[in-house]
């Protein structure tokens, strides 16, 4: 049985294993998010991993959750929120909203250094050493961006924080929207395309701006390449942010990947060598989220077989739902 985590067990975050946080808001729960909390509990110990949710609470019974109902509103940051996004105003602001709860929540834990996740990322191997890198090293964090001719993309979905970075990228956020000549330039900028054409103003604009400009020590998780350890940016691209261009799976379209013993590896696309073993996969998209199952580390051959079967039956639906609504939209016109 998981806990419900309250603010009186602040203590027993002793930090000599990185705690990971998954944050799950409103009331869709996203997809196979079960199979990512057991498979990071599997890598990273049961008792370092928590789901950070604020409804269905009862989904989570099996896992460390922390209640941040109370963490929702009442904020700075609510009041100076402008939308500028083709996006739904809910599903952008809480985007923005997650690293806010985050920073109230570690405050009132007293939570030193943290590992952010997307619900959509599967961590496949103990992200311990990489967090003692960092702390021997004194990095702050982390960062994650996709990089052409100075113009950027960051992304927080795989992330390393300390309280004093996480801290000052919030107040970074609201002295941008607080400042309408600062906001306006950032939307200028953001017209031009100069975010890899991302034209929707997201914390993904905000945490390239603030990797550009803080002066905290940050480290590029995409550099562990080279010595053939990867953080996955996004699984539907064959380039991870760094130097290699990964082979494709033809089928699915996506990096292609192979088992051994429970760590994946990707193989580059110039050469046969070793591969390079992923500790993420980020199963971004409406399909590509579906293949979740048929990346868990099985514990049988049994399982195995229902989890790509599971896999496959739920990417085909999904791609057929999505072929259906094409047809549809075709039709209308």
């Amino acid at each position: 049985m998981g806990d419900m985590v309250t603010n009186d067990i602040g203590a027993s975050f002793n930090n000599s294993h990185i705690p990971i946080f998954f944050v799950q808001l409103g009331h869709h729960v996203n997809l196979f998010l079960d199979k990512i909390l057991l498979h990071a509990q599997q890598t990273n110990g049961k008792e370092n991993v928590y789901v950070l949710a604020d409804q269905n609470l009862h989904l989570y019974k099996e896992f460390n959750c922390i209640d941040i109902s109370k963490y929702l509103t009442g904020r700075e940051f609510d009041s100076l929120y402008q939308h500028h996004s083709s996006n739904p105003y809910s599903f952008e602001k809480a985007c923005f909203d997650r690293w806010f709860i985050i920073n109230d929540v570690i405050k009132d834990l007293n939570i030193d250094y943290f590992f952010h996740a997307d619900c959509d990322v599967l961590i496949n191997e103990d992200l311990n050493n990489v967090y003692q890198y960092l702390l021997d090293n004194d990095y702050k964090g982390s960062v994650m961006f996709f990089e052409h001719e100075g113009r950027s993309i960051t992304s927080g979905h795989s992330s390393f924080w300390s309280k004093t970075l996480l801290n000052d990228f919030c107040n970074f956020v609201c002295t941008k929207y607080a400042d309408i000549n600062a906001l306006n330039e950032i939307l200028n900028l953001t017209k031009t395309g100069f975010f890899l054409d991302n034209k929707n103003v997201s914390d993904m604009i905000f945490l390239d701006l603030f990797r550009r400009g803080t002066q905290l020590k940050t480290f590029n998780l995409f550099s562990l390449e080279d010595e053939g350890v990867c953080f996955d940016f996004n699984l539907n691209v064959p380039s991870n942010g760094w130097r290699k261009i990964f082979k494709v799976n033809r089928f699915y379209g996506i990096k292609a990947l192979t088992r051994r013993g429970k760590s994946l590896y990707a193989q580059s696309a110039d050469d046969e060598g070793a591969g390079f073993k992923f500790n993420t996969l980020h199963f971004q998209g409406y399909i590509t989220k579906s293949l979740i199952p048929k990346y868990i580390a099985h514990k049988s051959l049994a399982d195995n077989l229902a989890n790509n079967l599971l896999a496959l039956y739920t990417y085909s639906f999904r791609k057929m739902q999505l072929q259906k609504n094409r047809l549809r939209d075709k039709l209308k016109f």
